[in-house]
């Protein structure tokens, strides 16, 4: 059974699990410039006033990704100046979220959206990497979903079972490949950790080809 909670990134010098309170919350990771990454283990009614409030107290960007069981990700990030911009990794099949992926120009607004918003979380970060960031997710399971049928049609039962060792099942490994390439990647607490499992992970490169059509 997979995750099924938020992430929550924000900069504060105070404690984040803390400013969760009352939340079951676990610390991630952090980094020395009071970036914090945390995981809260149950569902949050009201993501939007939870991202607002903690922009609010620590005067800071935000980002939070509601995850359902490991399998998608809704990203969610706020700034002092109001919110920023929001999508789905992995969006199930007929979602808006999808066909957002699939369309050009929203996944370029997006993307620019995004870039704003680490600009001002003090990072400028490239926007081709960013698009393909928030892209991969939706390319890999799909190139997945090929190649297992592939091999399925041609009875090659040893090409599923490489396909289904090969695809990265766990959509925080997206989330933390995003948080990268926005420049705010966090360095685990715990290295025996799951969440450190995961993010061993997300420096690995994907194993589908990167110009894989996102329509």
């Amino acid at each position: 059974m997979g995750f099924t909670g938020s992430l929550i990134l924000a900069r504060t010098p105070d404690s984040l699990i803390d400013l969760l309170a009352p939340h079951e919350a676990e610390l991630v990771g952090r980094r020395d410039d009071h970036w914090q990454l945390a995981a809260v283990t149950e569902d949050s009614p009201d993501i939007p006033g939870l991202s607002a409030a903690l922009v609010e107290v620590t005067a800071a960007p935000v980002l939070i990704a509601v995850v359902s069981d490991s399998d998608t990700a809704l990203l969610l990030a706020d700034g002092p100046d109001g919110h920023q911009w929001i999508t789905v990794l992995n969006a199930p099949a007929d979602s808006a979220g999808r066909a957002a992926v699939a369309d050009t120009r929203a996944m370029t607004a997006i993307t620019q959206a995004a870039v704003a918003w680490a600009a001002k979380a003090g990072h400028t970060v490239a926007a081709d990497a960013v698009l393909a960031a928030l892209c991969e997710a939706d390319r890999d399971n799909r190139a997945a979903d090929h190649a297992f049928s592939d091999a399925l049609d041609a009875r090659d039962f040893a090409a599923t079972h490489e396909v289904v060792r090969n695809q990265i099942p766990f959509i925080e490994v997206y989330v933390l490949r995003v948080l990268a390439t926005l420049g705010v990647a966090v360095s685990v607490q715990d290295t025996s950790s799951w969440w450190a499992h995961l993010a061993n992970q997300a420096q690995t490169p994907s194993p589908y080809p990167a110009d894989l059509p996102t329509g």
